[in-house]
């Protein structure tokens, strides 16, 4: 008996020692990940491996160049928001150092964080379209030529881009393009198996792709949800799902929100229970904001005016706006302190009009776009990081006249000036930011 005793004294006499030696340890940053920024301009998540001294870390924690933020948190996970003043021109050099709750430091580390977003464009070339991305002011290719592109979605969490393309017609493929931190490609895949006579997206922030399709093979069409794990698609999940439209996955995931003949459907995803909400009336998703819970709602109503809603968590819609003009597009900062509306008014000579209104409705400011054309199709996207609105739009001919081709255009919100991104594009996005870089 007493010779089992002594194994048994000494392993115990191990991990004691161990568990003491990891008790010693000093503290390590083990995440830094940018996250979705809600309220914010951008944010970070920071995680380490013992709670730490929130103080240490706020009273430590620097950021070149300066800009307002709030470090958020407790015990081992922490988040870093950005609010800056004006618009971000460049990366950050961010500092952490700080120490945990029994004193013991952190060992500092730097790092150059740059929370803008990439413009992503579908481009002619020869052969069809590629995508490309705009970088140090000049269009780079990040994919090959599969002929034309008809839709272009960034992940919402950064990781890649989708697309769906087609050389033939009736004849749609779904692919998706997966990319490194710096932009540069690394793994490409196409989602489908048989042809689609057409295919619309939806991604959220995890970088989950919603594929709604059909195909000349199976009657009516199908929801297919591809999950995102580890830099790899997973085999697609079919949804029990009807919708009489586009199919919207909610930006912080779970969730979806279903055009229905009665309404706007909310339904949850699995492997949550299932549930499902309804909102009566004929309205369209327009957008949602970046602070969860917050979309953008339009309402028809019989006399064939148009309202614009703000969807709040717990309260009944909002109406900003009620016009007989015609509703473009729309985007909202924040939870919707700042909302803009794109406008087509006019029958002989239609006019687009830009307005912002404030979250009571009120009109803030009124641009006339006199000589421009928004290229169908063509949605409002904000960054909040160089505080601009991008959409595709081009120069207004008259009908004897070969169209112009469109281009990416920079409004921005601050003054309302107009910034043209040289070179053609078809499909435009804002690819979010993974650019975090160890000094």
């Amino acid at each position: 008996m007493k010779k089992w005793l002594i194994p048994l004294g000494i392993g115990l006499g191990v991990a004691a020692l161990l568990q003491q030696l990891l008790l010693d340890r000093p503290p390590r940053l083990v995440a830094l990940e940018p996250i979705p920024p809600g309220r914010s301009a951008a944010a970070l998540r920071l995680r380490f491996s013992r709670p730490m001294d929130a103080g240490s870390l706020r009273k430590n924690l620097q950021l070149k160049p300066s800009s307002p933020y709030q470090l958020l948190g407790k015990g081992s996970n922490f988040s870093l928001l950005l609010y800056p003043k004006s618009a971000i021109s460049g990366a950050f050099q961010l500092q952490i150092k700080g120490q945990d709750r029994r004193g013991v430091k952190l060992k500092s580390s730097s790092w150059l964080w740059d929370p803008r977003p990439t413009l992503l464009a579908a481009r002619s070339v020869v052969g069809g379209d590629q995508i490309q991305r705009f970088h140090n002011n000049k269009w780079q290719p990040i994919a090959p030529v599969r002929g034309t592109i008809q839709a272009l979605l960034p992940l919402g969490n950064g990781a890649g881009v989708a697309s769906v393309t087609s050389s033939k017609p009736m004849a749609s493929q779904v692919w998706v393009l997966l990319l490194a931190g710096d932009g540069k490609p690394i793994l490409e895949k196409q989602l489908n198996k048989n042809p689609l006579i057409f295919a619309a997206l939806s991604s959220d922030e995890k970088g989950d792709l919603l594929v709604q399709s059909s195909t000349s093979l199976e009657p009516g069409s199908k929801v297919e949800l591809s999950r995102l794990k580890n830099w790899q698609f997973q085999e697609p999940q079919q949804l029990a799902i009807e919708a009489s439209g586009p199919i919207q996955l909610v930006p912080q995931g779970h969730q979806l929100v279903v055009p229905e003949f009665e309404g706007l459907s909310l339904q949850t995803l699995p492997p949550l229970a299932a549930k499902k909400e309804i909102l009566p009336g004929s309205r369209d998703l327009s957008s949602f904001c970046p602070q969860p819970g917050r979309a953008l709602l339009v309402r028809h109503w019989p006399d064939y005016r148009r309202s614009l809603e703000l969807l709040e968590p717990g309260l009944a819609p909002k109406q900003l706006w009620l016009g007989t003009e015609a509703l473009l597009a729309t985007a909202c900062a924040g939870g919707g302190e700042r909302v803009w509306l794109l406008l087509l008014s006019g029958i002989r000579k239609p006019q687009l009009e830009l307005i912002e209104l404030n979250k009571q409705g009120k009109t803030v400011w009124r641009v006339f776009l006199p000589d421009k054309e928004l290229d169908p199709g063509s949605k409002l996207h904000y960054d909040a990081t160089r505080q601009v609105l991008l959409l595709l739009m081009r120069q207004k001919s008259n009908n004897y006249q070969q169209p112009a081709p469109a281009k990416a255009h920079l409004i921005n919100t601050n003054n309302y000036s107009i910034e043209v991104i040289p070179g053609s594009a078809t499909q435009v996005g804002w690819l979010p930011s993974r650019k975090l870089k160890k000094i």
